[in-house]
């Protein structure tokens, strides 16, 4: 087995694929936040308490107030995360030898877009420990008015009107063609109501909605496969900022030492497999940075 290389094209390859694909649920959920350090001090929001207004007034001649991190103020540490690839010689023998980057940058796509899963499933599972502050009725009741509820508790406690929210597709099924919700447009019966329509119903009608389509096989190995979807039926509605930083009171946050969450991609050769071996490695962690700005609600 010979020593790593760094593959210069490939890693600048995986990291403009990372950044296309970042679209996902996970990034709309916890979204990056590019630190200088693998370690270091982050703002957590972890009561109504944090969120008072600072008096900004100033004597004439005296100190201004000083925004800084406290010595009880936690910390991030990006640990680092790995995944490979083998590219069989066999597999470049079919190939031909007219493109053999075609090859692996199909091999690379394969490695990103499983990092981009795994975070995804990380992120719910964190996602997971949230307590469901309210239930939603799915047979009768409105489910309109409960959500609204915690919209506004939300922004009563935080001074945030939440802007993001996540439905779990099962969930999102039920609610488009709940009663409650399609008396409000007459002829929608029998279609169901659209996301825009559905968004136009709540106390925030510019709410950001996404979709929660990923599904995970819970089966163990070797047994018939057994897709779950992740965010099943449950919602998130949360408060985040289009341009996260160490300080700002975003729900969640993934904190990164680089942009794209590729790190580097190396190439080494594993003479006893007949393969060479891709690499991508990257740093990452994940944080849930201000629980108070979201709200979780789940099926009763």
């Amino acid at each position: 087995m010979s020593s790593s290389k760094y593959h210069v094209t490939l890693t600048n390859y995986a990291r403009g694929l990372a950044q296309d694909i970042t679209a996902s649920l996970a990034h709309f959920l916890a979204p990056d936040v590019i630190v200088p350090a693998a370690t270091g001090q982050y703002k957590s929001f972890d009561d109504k308490n944090d969120f008072q207004v600072v008096d900004t007034s100033r004597a004439v001649g005296g100190p201004a107030k000083r925004l800084e991190f406290a010595a009880s103020d936690p910390t991030y540490n990006c640990l680092p995360q790995a995944l490979e690839i083998a590219i069989d010689d066999h597999e470049r023998d079919e190939a031909g030898q007219g493109d053999p980057l075609r090859l692996e940058e199909a091999k690379t796509q394969t490695l990103v877009s499983s990092a981009v899963t795994s975070h995804e499933a990380k992120v719910f599972a964190m996602l997971a420990a949230q307590p469901v502050a309210a239930t939603l009725d799915v047979t009768g009741g409105d489910p309109i008015a409960t959500i609204d509820a915690q919209i506004e508790s939300l922004a009563t406690d935080t001074a945030r009107l939440p802007n993001r929210l996540v439905i779990g597709l099962p969930l999102w099924t039920k609610l488009r063609h709940h009663e409650a919700v399609l008396k409000r447009f007459p002829g929608a019966q029998s279609v169901g109501v659209t996301m825009a329509q559905f968004a136009s119903l709540l106390l925030n009608p510019a709410i950001d909605i996404r979709i929660g389509i990923l599904s995970k096989d819970t089966a163990k190995l070797g047994k018939a496969k057994d897709a779950k979807n992740i965010v099943g039926e449950q919602m998130v509605i949360f408060h985040a900022s289009q341009s996260p930083t160490l300080y700002d009171p975003s729900f969640m946050k993934t904190f990164r030492t680089r942009r794209g969450g590729v790190d580097v991609v190396r190439m080494y050769r594993d003479d006893s497999a007949r393969s060479d071996i891709l690499a991508v490695d990257w740093s990452e962690d994940i944080k849930i940075t201000s629980p108070v700005c979201a709200r979780k609600l789940a099926v009763g």
